[in-house]
């Protein structure tokens, strides 16, 4: 008892211990108030992901119960809610409300099983209906007025997903269709039935419908580099709608023949690719339409629904979409995101709009800074899209910068929803940094021509987008050119490795996370089920198989650069990465250590490409931060007494 008490003084202490900013510009700047760790990635008030029931009687979402992550089932009359212990990735219902899907990756490692969890009475234990080892299992789609899933799973052939259904309730399984090797996507309809499917032939992608002998025929025909995405198959099996870049430069929204493949152009976003569209399950027309050019932008197709939405979005900018909503389309679940978090609302027939609940982010969100987009012109004359945060109460003048570089690399930042860096962004603007986010040649969302100016510029032209993103940010007077660091995760933390190897001179210190050192490898070592995108890959980086591509690969891995690092890296890494190996960390480390570089090293013990734990996130944060303040100079929240209840789980 004494030792405990001795402990818990000890925290106390070590809480204070704050780290003022060293640099000039910070000094006595009036920052906003210094936002704990622990309300960045362990806030126990925190929700979201909402998902009402089919029947618009139910409500779930991911929380908390206590220290612990779980899932919340609730009437939405009556004060019943229920907690189902598991961290979930994603939540589905059945279509007959009767049970609640989760799908959970317990370990890191991508091994993704679906529990259910029945949706009445008292019991929260949740069944795994996928209890298969070293596999991966996803949800195709529920089966309309039952408690029965359509799942896609590797469980026969770990490179390829054949197709299952499921009943929920007894977890009995029945094998639908077996993957012959080379098909990438089910289309499935409500009712269970299997319509189409897309099968990869070489350069090319075949659209096939099944024939009654068991047979399948080719429909369609178009490039695999092209991206058509179809969903919303319609009740007479003959269409559906698609976002698609076929024979033009953007996706676009189009009405789809699966009988001919032919595409019905129904709408298109001039500067970007379409985002997401909403499906309305009455009627198998477009509610809404996302997309985001800068800010956030939607297109609202239902008058009565646009006046809805636009009562939920602030004076400025902000990013309303509808997460969830019941067969009737008069229970909806819709969330408000802005660069200062997510809110999440119900909105009942003609009720007033409830608060369901907030992210961490929006209860912090008067300490928080603003995001604006900017545009950068490339050395060869691209305009590159990206996001500027600035911390508040301080002149923008000479700032130490965080260069925060996206995972993909084909993905982007945003500034709403999907924004996957919105948190960390967040918490380096209130140490202090000026953050910019840079969208470089082969992000997606800006068309085709855009991600393929990436061919073969993985170290080449996408990194000195990167650098001429600073070169932008120190011409016009935001950054301190001798304190700018470079920080990713993925692909980010490989361009971060590529910083502190190839352009050394440009950063003060360099953070990597869950980054690639070694290019070859990591196509050699990859998961079995990235088989059929592994062409995609060899198109972009090169072939390891192939000597000259192989010598091509190692010229562009810092990993053979370690001796022309110059400044401070700190690598972390989760240890049962799938995609990404602890080995590419690992000999990066050895080999900037054999070379005298200064190098720290964390690894997070049942974590795998990203965390997903709380006190893992909190060791990561607080490792950044104090990282950060020794080469840029910002401050430091010191010893955060969640540390010690980190320490016990």
């Amino acid at each position: 008892m004494r030792s405990t008490w001795m402990a818990l003084a000890l925290a106390g202490a070590l809480a204070g211990c704050t780290a003022a900013p060293t640099h000039p510009a910070l000094r006595d700047a009036a920052l906003p108030a210094l936002v704990p760790v622990r309300d960045f990635v362990a806030n126990r008030q925190a929700s979201g992901g909402y998902r009402v029931s089919p029947d618009g009687r139910r409500i779930a979402w991911f929380g908390v119960d206590g220290v612990v992550p779980a899932v919340w089932i609730k009437s939405l009359d009556v004060d019943d809610a229920k907690a189902v212990h598991l961290r979930g990735r994603a939540l589905r219902w059945s279509a007959d409300s009767s049970m609640l899907a989760i799908v959970a990756d317990r370990g890191g490692d991508e091994d993704m099983h679906l529990h259910a969890v029945p949706a009445e009475g008292p019991s929260t234990e949740a069944v795994d209906l996928t209890p298969f080892a070293r596999t991966s299992s996803h949800i195709v789609m529920p089966v309309d007025g039952t408690a029965d899933f359509v799942v896609s799973s590797n469980l026969r052939d770990k490179r390829v997903f054949d197709l299952y259904r499921i009943d929920a309730r007894s977890g009995a399984r029945q094998l639908l269709q077996t993957n012959p090797g080379n098909v990438a996507w089910w289309g499935v309809d409500r009712q269970g039935r299997l319509l189409a499917r897309v099968a990869l032939d070489g350069a090319d992608s075949q659209l096939q419908r099944p024939q009654a002998d068991g047979t399948w025929r080719d429909l369609a025909q178009w490039s695999r580099w092209d991206r058509v995405v179809l969903f919303g198959l319609q009740e007479d099996g003959r269409r559906a709608w698609a976002l698609s870049n076929r024979g033009r430069d953007k996706l676009a929204l189009v009405r789809f023949d699966l009988d001919s493949g032919a595409e019905e152009l129904v709408h298109a976003d001039p500067a970007v690719d379409l985002d997401s569209v909403v499906l309305s399950r009455r009627t198998q027309q477009p509610l809404v339409i996302h997309s985001m050019p800068g800010y956030p932008a939607r297109r609202v197709l239902d008058a009565g629904l646009a006046r809805r939405l636009d009562a939920l979005a602030s004076d400025g900018p902000a990013d309303v979409q509808i997460a969830s909503m019941d067969d009737s389309e008069t229970v909806l679940v819709a969330v408000v995101t802005t660069d200062r978090g997510s809110r999440s609302h119900l909105l009942q027939g003609d009720r007033p709009a409830q608060l369901l609940g907030e992210n961490s982010l929006s209860m912090v969100a008067a300490e928080l800074a603003s995001t604006r987009p900017i545009t950068v012109t490339s050395r060869d004359g691209l305009a590159l899209h990206g996001y500027l945060t600035l911390p508040p109460g301080v002149q923008a003048r000479g700032l130490p910068m965080v260069l925060l570089v996206h995972g993909g690399p084909w993905a982007r930042d945003r500034w709403g929803s999907g924004a996957t860096n919105r948190a960390l962004q967040q918490f380096l603007a209130n140490r202090g940094y000026a953050v910019l986010q840079l969208n470089y040649r082969g992000s997606s969302g800006y068309g085709r021509a855009f991600m393929e100016k990436a061919i073969g510029e993985f170290a080449g032209r996408m990194h000195d987008d990167l650098v001429d993103g600073v070169r932008w940010a120190v011409a016009s007077g935001v950054a301190d050119p001798a304190r700018v660091a470079i920080y990713g995760a993925s692909y980010g933390g490989y361009a971060a490795l590529v910083g502190a190897t190839f352009t050394p001179e440009v950063f003060a210190c360099a953070v990597d996370v869950v980054g690639m050192s070694d290019l070859a490898s990591l196509l050699e070592d990859a998961p079995p089920y990235w088989e059929l995108g592994r062409p995609w890959w060899q198109r972009f980086v090169g072939d390891p198989a192939k000597a000259e591509d192989l010598a091509r690969m190692r010229e562009k891995s810092p990993l053979y650069r370690a001796q022309q690092a110059r400044a401070p890296i700190l690598v972390m890494h989760g240890v049962n990465d799938a995609r990404v190996k602890l080995d590419q960390s690992d000999r990066m480390v050895a080999a900037l250590r054999a070379a005298g570089k200064p190098v720290e090293y964390l690894m997070f013990q049942g974590e795998g490409h990203g965390n997903q734990k709380w006190n893992n996130n909190l060791a990561m944060y607080r490792r950044t931060e104090d990282f950060l303040a020794g080469c840029l100079g910002g401050r430091s929240s010191g010893f955060d007494y969640y540390q010690l209840g980190a320490w016990l789980f």
